[in-house]
């Protein structure tokens, strides 16, 4: 039996255990689980698990190192309106991580100071007012002006641009940001990566009105700019998208996946892959079969490498369907598609090493059941 068939059949507990099934545990977290973010918060050389949840809070889980998590003291921690996208990043620079969180519905970001043990706290003057019209969805944090300092870029959709607020090296930003133009509808998704391999922080945001999607490269001094032949085609309505190294070329490709509910009929519901030519440009994956046949309200992409092998592979949560799907990647590139079930809604997939097996593992966010599963590869 193909091993990522054992790793879904965890979430179907209407079958019998199979041999050799990974390990699979859940863990409660607030109410509406939603977004992921992975990383050592309490410095213990562990992966954490960070979930910003729909209540509007962040539930904070201590790994031990074996797939097992605890909630920190004093977790969930109060995350502002309806935390829609999440970031570790220490935007304080004492040493210890902080949280960077989207409130969706409201013109804020929410910045929490963490004490390097697993607490957070309020950044001084968070939530900040970022002036994002009608408000943020997506963020990301790098050092985008070359002053040593993190900074946050996140989406002004309403207006079609991105807007970066510098870091003040406290923990706080400096507002009004500046504002650079890219595709109709920025709607969901933005992302950061170095895609032309300059040493600068680049940004990509989903344009789900051009079925597009825009890289704007960074100069390293606060400026950007479109990359030669951006916006480039990402199929119908794309709207979420990670950036890993899907053929492990050494340069950074797009994984997107569209608004469903948006798209004109059955065929568009698919997988877009795109292959980064280290220069900024992004060309189709070759012959990448790719359908979401069966998925319905795909919600959330992630990339990694599942098997531990050199192939990488992508799973794609579907909130309505309440199914996962994962495809994986054999040496010639051509993906062989897997489904499983969990118990639904709008939360979403994450893929990292959460065990330091060289193995990536799988993290769901069960919206619709207050949870997260984690399932540790084999």
């Amino acid at each position: 039996m193909n091993f990522l068939c054992l790793l879904l059949l965890t979430f179907i507990p209407l079958l019998l255990p199979q041999p050799n099934t990974p390990v699979s545990f859940t863990f409660a977290v607030g109410k509406g689980p939603k977004w992921i973010a992975v990383g050592d918060v309490n410095h213990d050389g562990r992966a954490d698990i960070l979930v910003a949840n729909d209540d509007g809070t962040v539930t904070v889980l201590l790994g031990n190192g074996n797939g097992r998590f605890t909630q920190a003291p004093g977790s969930p921690i109060p995350a502002g309106h309806m935390p829609n996208d999440i970031v570790i990043a220490d935007m304080n620079r004492d040493g210890n991580p902080d949280l960077v969180i989207a409130n969706h519905q409201s013109p804020y970001l929410t910045i929490l100071l963490g004490d390097g043990k697993g607490r957070f706290y309020p950044a001084p003057g968070s939530p900040i007012d970022v002036h994002s019209y009608p408000h943020p969805h997506g963020i990301a944090v790098a050092d985008f002006n070359g002053d040593g300092l993190p900074d946050v870029v996140t989406d002004s959709w309403g207006n079609n641009q991105v807007e970066l607020l510098l870091g003040d090296g406290k923990g706080s930003l400096h507002t009004p940001g500046a504002f650079f133009a890219v595709g109709h509808r920025p709607y969901e998704r933005l992302r950061s990566a170095d895609f032309n391999h300059d040493g600068h922080a680049d940004i990509v945001t989903t344009n789900l009105d051009d079925d597009a999607v825009s890289i704007l490269l960074g100069d390293g001094k606060g400026g950007f700019h479109p990359a030669q032949g951006s916006p480039f085609h990402a199929g119908a309505k794309p709207w979420q998208i990670a950036i890993d190294d899907i053929n492990r070329d050494g340069n950074a490709d797009l994984v997107i996946i569209p608004y469903e509910r948006d798209v004109a009929d059955a065929s568009q519901n698919r997988v877009t892959v795109l292959l980064g030519d280290g220069r900024g440009g992004f060309s189709p994956m070759p012959n990448p079969s790719l359908p979401l046949t069966g998925c319905q309200g795909a919600a959330s992409v992630a990339g990694g490498n599942l098997r531990g092998n050199d192939n990488q592979d992508i799973a794609v949560l579907c909130a309505i369907s309440k199914t996962i799907q994962i495809f994986n990647q054999d040496l010639d590139g051509r993906f062989t598609e897997h489904s499983g079930t969990f118990p639904g809604g709008w939360g979403s997939v994450a893929i990292a090493d959460l065990n330091g097996d060289g193995k990536d593992d799988l993290i769901v966010a069960n919206n619709a059941d207050n949870t997260v599963t984690v399932s540790l590869s084999h």
